[in-house]
């Protein structure tokens, strides 16, 4: 009997990471990766392998996740969204579907992606925003940390901005735009602050180590400076202490570019 020719699909993918261990199907943990192919597997009617463009970590979560898998069956790519709805648990969507060429590969295509972290600064908490914000109504400044977000454009080496046991070949990277945001959330004024970066990559939690040194900075434990001191020893693979890493809640890819 003759084999069925394979399909190449790309799909964009929602996602809540709270109550996952990250993307990456791991053992003995609940995955997103793992949660798609179950969920897949169980639509096309044969295993399904799912390689998405980036590694996002537990708790981090996903508004522009792109994947890719082969499939056999006929189904058409638009109808894929709607038929996963029923069968994906209710923190995942599957938003966006199409045929691709087969060679189609979502982290070797990708130019750019862009993250954006965000912080709640209200006086209180928010209980529709504790899943999705660092909630931090202590004293920051706004200015200084928009300053020190300046040095990172361009190309640099985010060697101190890398967590232990990152598997990336090199630690250079280019950053194309960071940048703060300040809006209006809840009936408070400017009370949710966004940071948006996008780069032709990232290292193992890069962007928390990032934003932990800027808060850092904003609140007067680490220098003005500090950013630019730690690029430059980067490229001359000397150590440089930086922030602490923020919590992964609100952390979220945005968006993945293709060539």
């Amino acid at each position: 009997m003759q084999r069925k020719p394979y399909r190449r699909i790309r799909a964009r993918v929602q996602y809540d990471g709270t109550a996952y261990a990250g993307f990456q199907r791991q053992k003995n943990a609940n995955t997103v990766q793992e949660t798609l192919e179950r969920c897949l597997e169980k639509l096309l009617g044969h295993p399904v392998r799912v390689k998405g463009a980036g590694r996002t970590d537990a708790g981090v979560h996903a508004r522009g996740q792109v994947i890719a898998f082969n499939t056999e069956n006929p189904i058409p790519a638009v109808r894929i969204p709607k038929a996963l709805s029923g069968i994906l648990p209710g923190d995942i969507v599957v938003d966006l579907a199409e045929e691709v060429p087969l060679d189609f590969d979502p982290v070797k295509d990708a130019v750019m992606k862009t993250y954006c972290y965000r912080l709640l600064r209200s006086e209180r908490p928010s209980i529709f925003w504790q899943r999705y914000a660092w909630w931090y109504p202590d004293a920051l400044d706004f200015d200084v940390m928009v300053k020190e977000t300046e040095a990172l454009i361009g190309k640099n080496d985010f060697m101190n901005f890398r967590a232990l046991w990152s598997s990336a070949r090199t630690t250079e990277r280019q950053i194309f735009e960071a940048r703060w945001v300040r809006k209006d959330v809840e009936g408070s004024e400017e009370a949710l602050w966004e940071f948006w970066i996008s780069a032709d990559g990232f290292l193992y939690k890069m962007v928390r180590l990032i934003v932990g040194t800027l808060v850092d900075v904003g609140r007067g434990y680490l220098p003005e400076g500090i950013v630019r001191e730690a690029l430059l020893a980067g490229a001359r693979g000397r150590t440089v202490k930086v922030g602490k890493c923020a919590p992964a809640r609100g952390l979220c890819l945005e968006r993945v570019v293709f060539s």
